[in-house]
């Protein structure tokens, strides 16, 4: 039995971080990312887990 690495689909905000810099580093409209997550941009804090769709 061979073991396979599942992507894990949810991100956590290290410190420092905004939906800016984070949509860069994944390609993804900022838009996107807070519809997929019913977010607000002040929600996107240090330690938050958020979904990254790349569909």
């Amino acid at each position: 039995m061979s073991v396979t690495k599942i992507p894990f689909p949810y991100y956590r905000v290290k410190k420092g971080e905004n939906l800016k810099i984070i949509s860069e580093k994944f390609h993804i409209d900022s838009t996107k990312i807070l519809l997929d997550n019913n977010l607000s941009p002040k929600q996107i804090k240090e330690g938050v887990f958020i979904k990254i769709k790349k569909s």
